[in-house]
């Protein structure tokens, strides 16, 4: 099974309408702005996100749910593909996706797209050990 997991929603929404057969989750963070603990995805972390964001606990769990449950059944995925752009803030949310996926021990194949965020073009493909 593959999943594609997208910088977020406006993204999300091109991708989905290009690849129409595809699967696409959006990571709905910004990792840029605020602290976070150093385990990611922790309670504490969440709860470190939820004040950043200025949002309940509960309304930061629903937003990056779907992120969550990649991550519980990360290994059920023989492939994730990233895709996001080349920008400061990009680059930091690719960052920490990476990191939280090998923190679970995904062993399976792992690419990355770097996208022109408007048209959803793919600039440059990398597969992540």
């Amino acid at each position: 099974m593959k999943i594609n997991i997208t910088a977020g929603d406006c993204l999300n929404n091109i991708l989905t309408n290009i690849y129409k057969e595809e699967e696409f989750i959006p990571f709905r963070e910004a990792m840029i702005v605020g602290t976070y603990s150093n385990k990611l995805f922790s309670e504490e972390f969440l709860l470190e996100r939820s004040k950043t964001h200025k949002v309940s606990l509960k309304e930061y769990k629903e937003s990056i749910s779907c992120f969550i449950n990649i991550l519980e059944n990360i290994n059920s995925y023989d492939e994730i593909v990233l895709w996001f752009g080349d920008e400061p803030f990009c680059v930091e949310n690719t960052n920490i996706v990476i990191k939280a996926i090998k923190e679970n021990n995904y062993k399976n194949k792992l690419i990355l797209n770097i996208v022109n965020e408007i048209t959803g073009e793919v600039l440059k493909q990398s597969k992540i050990q």
